[in-house]
């Protein structure tokens, strides 16, 4: 039987982003730019592919397996996708977490947001630069612009 994928809901978001002491317009700016949802995958050019919608790279596979987490979870339930994702950028942002440290140095802190998709240096900076604009757009817009007043 095949699972039905499972919706992304505020709740796990902001718990993900309480447990990984993260903010949660960061994970909402990944989602955004990730643009991708419960049950969709999209293929890598170098033969890997992301899941659901954090965009969990396979190569990530061998190393949550241990954990206990399998691919039906990260790729179908999309609360476990934002936990996974939101797993993977602590280790990236390690010792640069909010709230007190994580613009005391603004430049180490959007290069390892970018990491969460790419080391490389020229997709790592448009990576953190789409994740930036999507929060502001979508996470700081005014409530104006969100409910049309």
């Amino acid at each position: 039987m095949i699972p039905v994928p499972t919706p992304v809901h505020r709740l796990c978001v902001a718990t993900a982003a309480q447990h990984y002491h993260e903010p949660v317009w960061l994970l909402y700016g990944i989602l955004a730019t990730e643009g991708t949802r419960p049950g969709q995958i999209v293929r890598d050019a170098n033969g890997s592919y992301d899941m659901g919608p954090m965009g969990i790279n396979s190569l990530w596979l061998p190393t949550l397996a241990r954990l206990g987490i399998t691919r039906a979870q990260i790729l179908n339930s999309g609360c476990e996708n934002v936990a996974v994702g939101a797993w993977i950028l602590a280790r990236k942002l390690r010792g640069h977490q909010m709230p007190q440290k994580a613009f005391a140095h603004p430049r180490v802190f959007w290069r390892h947001v970018g990491d969460y998709n790419s080391a490389t240096p020229h997709w790592n900076h448009l990576y953190r630069q789409r994740v930036a604009q999507a929060a502001r757009q979508r996470y700081f817009a005014p409530l104006e612009q969100v409910h049309g007043h």
